[in-house]
């Protein structure tokens, strides 16, 4: 993609296939040279998300760093989405619909984030998400949420080897810590 051909604010968008458009995937505007590269990953006015966030969302970013083979999550809450994105290195992220009554309630779904790619996820309230590191990585989450901001003790939990849902992890000893045990 030649970024000086598209704007700072073009995304491709496609979604997860088992949840369709309730979980999109964004893929930026990404120009690359010798140097490097240069991408916007949300820009509150244009963003394609906002066509699906509700309006008057709190915005709020956070960074995690993780060394390979670390598991985080996976964890959840019923008010704010998280646009999420690999910064640097490889991450293998599940999306697991926890909604009552939802048609794809203990469904799940596999996808790669990765910094060779910039795609970005938009996971709606109701969805956990739980992250392996393949290698050494940053993930980037921006929240948008009403009211107060859900932190990590309003958080749910759903652990990384739960039965009821099957998930499958590359891995079956990975770094886990707290509360993901």
């Amino acid at each position: 993609m030649n970024y000086k051909n598209k704007k700072w604010t073009d995304f491709d968008q496609s979604y997860l296939k088992t949840f369709g458009e309730e979980v999109p995937i964004y893929t930026p505007s990404v120009y690359r040279e010798s140097r490097g590269e240069i991408f916007t990953s949300y820009q509150s006015h244009l963003h394609p998300a906002n066509e699906v966030l509700p309006k008057g969302l709190h915005v709020h970013t956070k960074f995690s760093k993780s060394y390979k083979n670390v598991l985080r999550g996976l964890h959840y809450d019923d008010k704010s989405w998280k646009l999420i994105q690999a910064v640097v290195g490889d991450i293998y992220l599940i999306v697991l619909d926890t909604r009552w009554g939802s048609p794809h309630y203990g469904k799940w779904e596999s996808y790669i984030l990765s910094d060779k790619t910039r795609d970005q996820i938009l996971v709606p309230p109701g969805f956990a998400n739980g992250h392996y590191a393949l290698t050494d990585c940053m993930f980037h989450y921006t929240f948008f949420y009403d009211g107060e901001y859900v932190d990590e003790t309003q958080q749910k939990v759903v652990k990384w080897y739960d039965t009821r849902f099957n998930m499958v992890w590359p891995t079956n000893t990975p770094t886990v810590h707290g509360r993901d045990q």
